[in-house]
């Protein structure tokens, strides 16, 4: 069996490894856990490598409840259904099997069987929101994509449906027990969900190494853990896209990279995440990962004035050679080492979803007041929102 690394962060440990996910039944008999709900959705279900994980856990003499009703961008029931399924069965442990989707909806669950209420009491933009004060279940959290990191985030996205919108529910209890990276879950990823969640975990990283907390508070462990993910991705992620489920390496370290870019996105994103939300929602069909990585080289552009030097070091992560440029020049250096990025991966662009100056006009008020933008190491005027995408729509990468 290959080697697996051990190390735990607080109260959660991580195991990581290739098939490190064929320890997790052992772990779980050693805490006497009995029967586990795990957390998925259909299409996960069926696939070989979470077939061979559900058949380790029932190998080692636990029982198994399958909730695989998860879809894209979770909503409320789904969580409320995931709940009562562990409470009617009587489990002593979730185990979140998936991307961010799934595991958003396996944090909730651990936390909502033990609460009163729905999962919307909770949200942070609901009135007179309603805490968890009650604990978790046992979480055991493993990602099969390379993009939220969810699985070290303490923030779970679910839809409102009664209102149509999304709702952050944020916790530090869903700072889970156990994470698993196994980057046998992501071998047969398809090449565009590689890329699109690959583009997400370098947002993750870019934008929160932007933001206002970073600049100011300057907080040389998250710039430390941000630089090395934009490092990972730049080395790795053409080979996890090209060269596919025969890459080990290229994928294992991608799983890192997207850990590490959600466990600095927790002091929160700023303009790159900010103003993708308009995309999808005059694009439904547009992915997470597709909004974010379009908006990322203008978003960065604008933030240059800010602070070039740091700039300069994104560029280094980059792999740009910055020796006789000044901060400026680097900056601009490793912007154009990001396009690159996209461009060789094939990476989609705002007018391949054919949106229109006219459309621009309708929502960039609407995109200069997310609640993300507070966090831009600057103000942004609403003129140069639209500025942003306006550049956006022009760009060829």
């Amino acid at each position: 069996m290959n080697e697996v690394l051990t190390f735990s962060f607080g109260n959660t440990q991580v195991l990581s490894g290739m098939y490190a996910s064929k320890h997790v039944a052992e772990r779980l008999a050693n805490k006497n856990r009995k029967k586990v709900l795990v957390v998925t959705d259909k299409g996960l279900s069926g696939i070989e490598s979470v077939q061979e994980f559900l058949k380790s856990l029932q190998e080692a003499g636990l029982e198994m409840v399958l909730y695989a009703g998860v879809t894209a961008n979770p909503k409320d029931y789904e969580v409320m259904e995931g709940a009562g399924l562990y409470k009617e069965k009587c489990c002593d442990v979730v185990v979140g099997v998936g991307g961010g989707s799934s595991l958003d909806t396996a944090k909730c669950i651990s936390a909502m069987v033990r609460h009163e209420g729905d999962i919307m009491d909770y949200g942070r933009s609901t009135p007179n929101r309603k805490y968890f004060t009650n604990g978790r279940e046992m979480l055991v959290l493993i990602p099969t994509t390379s993009g939220t990191g969810s699985e070290i985030s303490p923030h779970a996205v679910i839809t409102n449906t009664k209102l149509g919108r999304k709702s952050d529910v944020q916790e530090s209890l869903f700072y889970c027990d156990l994470i698993v990276l196994d980057a046998v879950f992501t071998l047969t990823m398809p090449e565009e969900i590689t890329k699109d969640t690959g583009i997400d975990a370098l947002t993750h990283l870019i934008d929160s190494y932007m933001n206002k907390k970073m600049l100011f508070s300057r907080s040389p462990f998250h710039d430390a853990v941000a630089l090395e993910g934009i490092r990972l991705v730049s080395e790795n992620l053409r080979a996890a896209v090209q060269k596919g489920e025969g890459n080990e390496k290229a994928r294992e370290n991608m799983m890192w990279a997207a850990m590490m870019g959600g466990f600095v996105l927790a002091l929160d994103a700023c303009s790159i995440h900010g103003l993708a939300g308009m995309l999808q929602k005059y694009r439904p069909e547009m992915t997470h990962g597709q909004s974010v990585g379009i908006m990322m080289p203008a978003c960065m552009r604008h933030n240059i004035p800010a602070f070039p030097e740091r700039f300069q070091k994104i560029a280094e992560a980059m792999g740009v050679n910055t020796k006789g440029m000044n901060a400026e020049e680097a900056a601009e250096a490793g912007i154009m080492e990001i396009e690159k990025l996209l461009h060789d991966i094939h990476f989609k662009r705002m007018q391949d979803f054919n949106f229109t100056e006219e459309e621009i006009e309708e929502f960039y008020q609407a995109g200069a007041d997310n609640s993300c933008m507070k966090n831009n190491p600057f103000t942004l005027s609403a003129g140069e929102v639209k500025e942003i995408y306006l550049e956006t729509l022009k760009e060829r990468w």
